[in-house]
């Protein structure tokens, strides 16, 4: 075996260590934090799959929300990718380990326009700064989500895109009944123009008849 070779097995084996640790790290997030518990439910009840590529160095790993947890892999799943991140990783360190902003912005996210606002909300609850702010009260009641509370500052973002999706709601809503109210309108003017029409067209009948009788009488 030569030395490129023994170096690709090395960088292999590092990365599938890697891989165990963030999945034995995270799995345990998800199974004692309520916040992280709650943002994540659609993508483990849906099962979802993100592809996480990195272009500087350039390597895919996978990972899969479970019922048992958040599986961390670098061989490509049998279910289909629901959602592909690229970023560097540097970048990823910035966002999972010091919750960087920036590197979040610079992220670049492929899929469902919905799933990939709701993957940015879940990031924010999975960096480690979030994560450390609570981590003392998953060890008191992790399993009872009715008596396990999260802090005021870990459950206020997600308030805010609560409150900040009711109001897009209610504005759709609006927007709705105003659409509703023209189309009645439309379906209003459309009626009237079609009796005018026929009215129009009966008179314009009748008119022709009577001036042929005019005519051969």
């Amino acid at each position: 075996m030569d030395d490129s070779q023994q170096k690709q097995g090395q960088t292999r084996l590092l990365l599938n260590i890697v891989m165990i640790i963030l999945e034995t790290i995270y799995s345990f997030v998800l199974k004692h934090d309520r916040v992280v518990r709650l943002q994540a439910k659609k993508f483990v009840e849906q099962q979802i799959t993100i592809r996480m590529n990195s272009y500087i160095p350039y390597f895919d790993f996978y990972i899969q929300f479970t019922d048992k947890g958040i599986l961390f892999d670098l061989k490509e799943p049998e279910k289909s990718v629901d959602l592909s991140i690229s970023s560097t990783i540097i970048d990823f360190i910035q966002i999972f380990v010091f919750a960087n902003k920036r590197s979040m912005k610079k992220m670049r996210l492929e899929g469902d326009s919905t799933l990939k606002d709701e993957f940015r909300d879940l990031v924010m609850h999975l960096t480690m700064p979030k994560l450390m702010s609570d981590w003392t009260k998953w060890l008191t009641n992790p399993d009872d989500d009715q008596r396990t509370t999260a802090s005021k500052k870990r459950i206020a973002p997600l308030l805010e895109k609560i409150d900040q999706q009711r109001s897009r709601i209610n504005t759709l809503q609006v927007e709705v009944k105003q659409y509703q109210n023209r189309v009645k309108k439309l379906e209003k003017s459309k009626k009237r123009m079609s009796v005018a029409f026929y009215v129009t067209g009966i008179l314009f009948i009748m008119l022709i008849v009577y001036n042929l009788y005019v005519i051969f009488n």
